[in-house]
């Protein structure tokens, strides 16, 4: 938890990063923060003990950073704004729609924590999928939930044969949001191709994504090369929901 001292230093840092940013004088930072240069002057030298919050709503307008940006104090619920922050409109918009949906289903359900959401890939379901797009479902997953925890993520559902005898047609897959390890079957997306691949992580010194069947090739990622960089690992396979 940061101390007010944190938070001054924090913000009064973040202000003069900000300005810098903007090729602006302490002069021309002051007028906009409509403070006088002496004032300005003290508040980034850390004189002042204590920040006027009209003063962060100003930096708010100027930069367009909330106030937990300007004083460094990042958690799981601001970083999901940040991303949102990202997004386009329609994005936000969609997500706000399943903010609402998962509200409502709270809300006439009083055992909502014992359902999860299944996404149902309406896409070309092969080797290197691309998810066009997606339907929704919800089930109720109460005996999985009492085994796996917090950790029961969400469902996948498989929608082609082509992972037999692994995976069949109707099977659902309980995903873990947490990091793969060796051994595990995980859900991997590539940014640059927009391709999904459901691989096994192959226990060895590289990391290779191995098939889960006689369907695709293995796929190499070196951990110290750039390329790493290039995919997403959504999460690891606990167990399926036989079809």
């Amino acid at each position: 938890m940061l101390t007010r001292q944190d938070i001054v230093r924090n913000f009064t840092l973040n202000v003069e990063k900000e300005r810098i940013k903007r090729n602006l004088t302490q002069s021309q930072m002051a007028k906009k923060l409509e403070m006088s240069l002496s004032g300005y002057k003290k508040m980034i030298s850390g004189v002042t003990a204590k920040i006027d919050l009209y003063t962060v709503q100003l930096m708010h307008n100027l930069t367009g950073k909330w106030i937990f940006e300007l004083i460094d104090d990042y958690r799981e619920e601001t970083e999901i704004i940040l991303k949102l922050k990202e997004m386009s409109e329609a994005q936000r918009n969609f997500i706000n729609n399943m903010i609402e949906f998962e509200s409502y289903f709270s809300s006439v359900h009083e055992d909502s924590n014992d359902y999860i959401t299944v996404f149902i890939p309406t896409g070309n379901m092969v080797d290197g999928m691309i998810y066009d797009s997606a339907n929704f479902t919800k089930i109720n997953a109460a005996s999985y939930r009492k085994k796996f925890g917090e950790d029961l993520f969400c469902g996948i559902k498989i929608t082609s044969d082509h992972l037999k005898p692994v995976y069949n047609l109707g099977d659902i897959l309980l995903i873990c949001r947490k990091a793969v390890r060796e051994g595990d079957t995980g859900i991997f997306l590539n940014k640059e191709t927009g391709k999904v691949y459901i691989r096994k992580l192959r226990p060895s010194s590289s990391r290779i994504l191995e098939p889960i069947n006689d369907c695709g090739e293995p796929l190499h990622i070196d951990s110290c090369d750039e390329s790493a960089e290039k995919w997403i690992n959504f999460g690891y396979v606990l167990t399926k929901i036989r079809g």
